[in-house]
């Protein structure tokens, strides 16, 4: 049979009624019973408990190989989708919202494996996708807007923001010539993280965000993390911090090559433990005491075995940027009052955390920031071997700067919404309700609707096997009650 893609040319050009459900006021949470490799039956006591707990909204990720047989994109399972359409019609019967989501579809997921053929390159990969579409939108034609959404594909990434547009917009062109009306959820590009502004012209079209940031307390120790075993004890709100990457000469340009400069009382015999996370291409380390280079440390990562962890090629840059995580040291030999530490060569590098043990017993161990384009900066070590403030650290601002952006589109009349966030169950329980209350009130000040990752399970409110929670016993599930009242208030 002969499929066609009609892409979005002129989709801006008829008018759709507005929009007339309230996106602001979604609450709830994923349910992942057809995610990754998993292919059970939604439960019907998950959308009654929630209705119970008073929350209105459930996200359905599911992975596409759980609804066609064997590796034929287009030989789906009757049996499987009739269990969707159940999680539908329960989404109905207790008054929830159901989202139904890609979060594997035909040529790309942001998890492990990788999909046969590309969804932002391969022609067959992007006419598969929309045939998936176009599948749902028939199949959910009589169902309300208010009842039922659609968003496109979890956390897209790896793409330029052209592909990124054209795939998303034959998508929503080829759901929207069967169901006008349907709502559409689009997450951002780069794993969720921007907006786009090609969409802000449509009703029907919702952007959606995430509430991970910083993943150093909302994966800390998830396994699936890489490097994520080397991070800190997070705390929250954050205390002042350095930033993670040393940039080297390739980045002049952009403006971010630059030492960390650290002032202080340094005694002889102090030593700098610095744990190297990735290294991009190559660096040169140079550590100088009071203007004196004492330390220098080649890093050239390659194929094979060396003193890396991983090795990682990244065909897009064409450059090794290998996984290290591993501890290097430099020993002082004279007591000084200013440390220089930077990167004179390659690429970019990144440290886990950087320590100093003091003769006098003085440790210091600072985290690290890991976010993208900050350039390192001059610190103070009081005596205590604590950071003395630093000029213009905002605790909180991390948060600001992720969320600006989308309330930017906010303002020009685009629903925003978080399609996941929360804590993994290693973050301690005090900093992820701490954490999390930050989020919340910029959701609730802003009128943002929000979906936890997940109900039952390490992210959620039931059943999350902490070890630092006592649970109640309600409906022979745990329930971590200090959580639930937080997301309740």
């Amino acid at each position: 049979m002969q499929r066609s893609i009609i892409f979005l040319g002129c989709i801006f050009s008829f008018i759709i009624a507005r929009n007339s459900v309230d996106v602001t006021q979604w609450k709830g949470f994923n349910l992942l019973e057809k995610f990754g490799k998993s292919n059970k039956p939604f439960l019907e006591e998950d959308f009654q408990l929630i209705k119970e707990l008073g929350f209105n909204f459930v996200r359905l990720p599911i992975d596409y190989r759980s609804y066609v047989n064997g590796d034929d994109w287009y030989n789906f399972n009757e049996a499987s989708l009739n269990e969707i359409d159940q999680a539908v019609e329960w989404g109905k019967k207790y008054g929830i919202h159901i989202c139904i989501n890609l979060h594997r579809g035909p040529g790309f997921c942001i998890n492990p494996p990788a999909e046969k053929l590309n969804l932002w390159s391969d022609d067959d990969a992007l006419q598969a996708f929309c045939d998936h579409w176009r599948m749902f939108a028939k199949r959910y034609k009589g169902i309300a807007p208010e009842n039922l959404t659609f968003n496109l594909l979890n956390e897209p990434a790896r793409a330029r923001p052209e592909q990124y547009i054209k795939v998303f917009s034959a998508a929503i062109e080829v759901i929207h010539a069967i169901d006008n009306k349907r709502l559409i959820i689009v997450d951002g590009m780069d794993v969720g993280k921007t907006p786009y502004t090609n969409f802000t012209g449509l009703d029907f079209v919702i952007q959606s965000t995430r509430g991970y940031q910083p993943g150093a307390i909302s994966h800390y120790r998830a396994s699936w993390v890489k490097g994520s075993d080397k991070m800190p004890v997070p705390v929250w709100p954050p205390v002042p911090s350095i930033p993670a990457y040393f940039y080297g000469p390739q980045k002049v340009k952009d403006g971010l090559m630059g030492p960390l400069e650290l002032k202080g009382n340094f005694a002889a015999g102090t030593v700098i433990i610095y744990d190297v996370n990735i290294v991009s291409e190559k660096s040169l380390i140079i550590i100088k005491a009071d203007g004196l280079e004492f330390y220098r440390k080649d890093f050239i990562p390659k194929d094979g075995k060396g003193e890396w962890t991983e090795v990682v090629y990244m065909k897009q840059y064409h450059r090794f940027q290998n996984v290290y995580n591993k501890a290097f040291s430099a020993v002082l030999k004279a007591a000084a009052s200013t440390l220089l530490i930077e990167n004179i060569d390659g690429d970019w590098m990144t440290i886990n955390s950087l320590k100093l043990e003091m003769p006098n017993g003085v440790r210091s161990e600072f985290v690290t920031d890991k976010t993208w384009g900050q350039k390192q900066i001059t610190v103070t070590i009081k005596p205590d071997g604590s950071l003395d403030d630093i000029p213009g650290f905002i605790p909180e601002k991390i948060l600001d700067d992720y969320i600006a952006p989308w309330l930017a589109i906010k303002a020009q009349g685009v629903n925003i919404f978080v399609g996941e966030w929360g804590s993994y169950n290693k973050t301690p329980h005090d900093v992820s309700l701490a954490w999390m209350r930050s989020w919340l009130r910029r959701y609730k000040e802003n009128e943002i609707g929000w979906c936890l990752w997940n109900f039952r399970g390490p992210f959620g409110i039931l059943d999350s096997e902490r070890t630092d929670v006592q649970y109640e016993d309600w409906h022979g599930h745990k329930l971590d009650r200090k959580m639930l009242e937080m997301l309740r208030e």
